[in-house]
């Protein structure tokens, strides 16, 4: 059922996109009580006490969702990476359980096993957070850094936008949202987990491509835009929607010793449905993020301008905002140990993982 919605909502063939063979073990081990995905195969204990067997619909579809995530996001077992990962497979398994089993299909995940193990409805009635750092927010390093139970807000999030709902959130932050449907709900988050999330993506990272992804599908400022945006607002992430459109952008590197220049820009425009880039060297795209190659030595003008019609348009421009210099310094690199070649690079500044305007996650390690 698993792979039937896959392929009939998404159009994905299994959780790598080319048909992977779903393999699926029962009767693990004796009297075990959990379920996993190993890398290569979905593994199911027949449970103990209050525990039946973990082969409920929705726990299917959780742990294959976590094969799905290996396959695209990858996000990290850990800390906020992991609470997104988790959310994700109790995304997803609940949204099977919506699509196999209409009729007795609700927001409680692992309910047919004996023992409800969270609610996405509503997160507190479990112990598990409904705002981002409210109430029953984990801190520390048990779970991975808790992360079953910080899960719940995203799982709230997905929650709202397919039911809508109102009401005030852990910062007396009072929210009203219209619901979407678990169609348009599905569509938003499996192209954020698919398309835009990475590694080590954190909540805001989760709401600023889940914002985007209703964009790609159903327009700038459009109903499902506002909904997608307002939920996250409900769950203490972000901004309540505003229709104001703004452009804006950022690269990382800017400056090179050498050409050919290879430049990965990002887009941090607020709903720009499509966008028009002139890079300032003759070239020009219409891609959102997009990377491009300077072929010549000099200082290059970029402009953006984002359409986000209806709500309008806006513009921004960087002077001489990228370099291709050969007088610039370089540096030589040498590894600090282990095995490597050593490395030429430009001088520049180095970003945490968060972005020029980030902070490193707390309990995390980062390699340059």
């Amino acid at each position: 059922m698993t792979y039937d919605y896959l392929l009939n909502q998404h159009a994905r063939n299994s959780i790598d996109g080319n048909g992977f063979l779903l393999r699926s073990y029962v009767h693990y081990s004796t009297n075990y009580s959990n379920a996993f995905w190993d890398g290569a195969r979905m593994t199911y204990g027949d449970g103990s006490g209050s525990y039946g067997p973990f082969t409920a619909l929705d726990i299917a579809g959780h742990e294959i969702t976590h094969g799905l995530t290996e396959n695209t996001a990858n996000l990290v077992y850990s800390y906020q990476s992991g609470a997104l990962n988790e959310s994700f497979s109790d995304i997803f398994g609940t949204a099977v359980e919506f699509y196999g089993k209409p009729s007795q299909a609700n927001w409680l995940v692992g309910e047919n096993i004996g023992v409800t193990l969270r609610s996405m409805s509503n997160p507190n009635s479990y112990g598990d957070p409904d705002t981002y750092q409210g109430t029953n927010w984990a801190t520390g390093a048990g779970d991975n850094g808790g992360v079953h139970t910080n899960s719940g807000v995203q799982n709230f999030w997905f929650y709202l936008l397919t039911m809508g709902g109102s009401g005030t959130n852990d910062n007396a932050n009072a929210y009203n949202i219209t619901a979407q449907g678990i169609i348009k709900a599905g569509a938003i988050a499996f192209r954020n987990l698919t398309v835009y999330l990475s590694t080590n993506s954190q909540y805001a990272d989760a709401r600023f491509y889940a914002i985007q992804s209703a964009i790609d599908l159903y327009g700038a400022c459009s109903a499902e835009v506002i909904a997608t945006t307002n939920a996250w607002y409900a769950v203490g992430v972000g901004l309540p929607f505003d229709s104001t459109v703004t452009s804006d952008f950022s690269a990382n590197p800017a400056a090179s010793c050498q050409a050919p220049f290879s430049v990965k820009f990002s887009n941090l425009s607020a709903n720009g449905g499509s966008f028009y880039w002139d890079f300032g060297d003759g070239n020009i795209s219409t891609v959102s993020n997009p990377t491009h190659i300077y072929n010549t030595y000099g200082t290059f003008t970029v402009k953006l301008v984002a359409d986000g019609n209806p709500c309008g348009i806006d513009s921004i421009t960087k002077v001489g905002y990228i370099t291709v210099d050969s007088t610039i310094a370089c540096v030589v690199i040498m590894p600090v140990s282990g095995s490597g070649d050593v490395q030429t690079k430009c001088t520049g500044t180095v970003y945490d993982n968060g972005g020029p305007a980030g902070t490193y996650a707390d309990n995390t390690d980062n390699q340059i």
